[in-house]
């Protein structure tokens, strides 16, 4: 019986781990990326340093299909700070499963 107790009391503590967690999570692969523009006589056209870097998210969306989107400036520095929350809530979940 004193196993159970123990069992449930670590199944609450890393429940209530993830959900604090998840709160300020982002899970995905963050990538940042240089591009070119439109505009004839950029810079970025030649040889130049190319505009960037640009932040993007990728996740298996539904189906298992790998999406993303684009993270604007504003909230670039907010979702690099969810990165290591994300991994750390996914191998928290791992754990809570075994």
């Amino acid at each position: 019986m004193a196993r159970s107790i123990d069992s449930a009391a670590q199944r609450r503590k890393l429940l209530g781990e993830i959900a604090r967690l998840a709160e300020v999570a982002i899970f995905g692969t963050l990538s940042e990326t240089y591009r070119t523009c439109g505009q004839a006589g950029c810079h970025c056209q030649g040889d130049g340093l190319k505009h960037g870097p640009h932040l993007n998210v990728s996740y298996r969306g539904e189906k298992g299909k790998t999406t993303g989107y684009y993270v604007p400036k504003a909230a670039q520095e907010a979702t690099r700070e969810g990165s290591p929350p994300g991994k750390k809530c996914r191998n928290v979940y791992e754990n809570w499963r075994s």
